[in-house]
């Protein structure tokens, strides 16, 4: 095989043809294909991190506006905030993740997330957010789908 790659330059350099032959044209394609195969995989987890994390960061900001409603027992002036005692209910939290956890980046949030009922997910859309707001310090959140 060597010999023939080998031959076949010599050929084109006599006849002052200068070029790449198919068989190195063929290596460079595999290892192309190689690269995207290994980069593929590592692209679409960033992106399923950067889609958790901005789902994070739209509770952390429900979770801003619902302290500020539960504090001051008022909606603040935004109207579609509901406080009942020491739940606050804020609607069309957006979340992004694409699968039926928050992944690792849930674990930061200062209060505890859970589903409202078994079919609620975490998953993209619109949802509503009830925070409660309990005597010992400790906020708990359901996430619901938009109704």
């Amino acid at each position: 095989m060597k010999e023939m790659i080998q031959a076949r330059k010599e050929q084109l350099q006599k006849r002052g043809k200068k070029g790449f032959t198919l068989m190195e044209m063929l290596i460079v394609v595999a290892i192309i294909a190689i690269l995207i195969a290994i980069a593929i995989p590592v692209f679409m987890a960033q992106l399923e991190n950067a889609r958790d994390a901005t789902s994070v960061a739209n509770l952390r900001s429900a979770y801003a506006e619902a302290s500020a409603a539960e504090l001051t027992g008022t909606n603040g002036g935004n109207s579609s905030i509901t406080v009942n005692g020491n739940e606050v209910t804020v609607p069309n939290v957006k979340l992004e993740s694409s699968d039926d956890d928050l992944g690792s980046q849930a674990t930061e949030l200062p209060f505890t997330i859970t589903k409202a009922t078994d079919s609620d997910d975490f998953k993209a859309g619109n949802k509503t957010c009830t925070f409660t707001f309990n005597s010992n310090g400790t906020v708990e959140c359901k996430v619901a789908n938009q109704s």
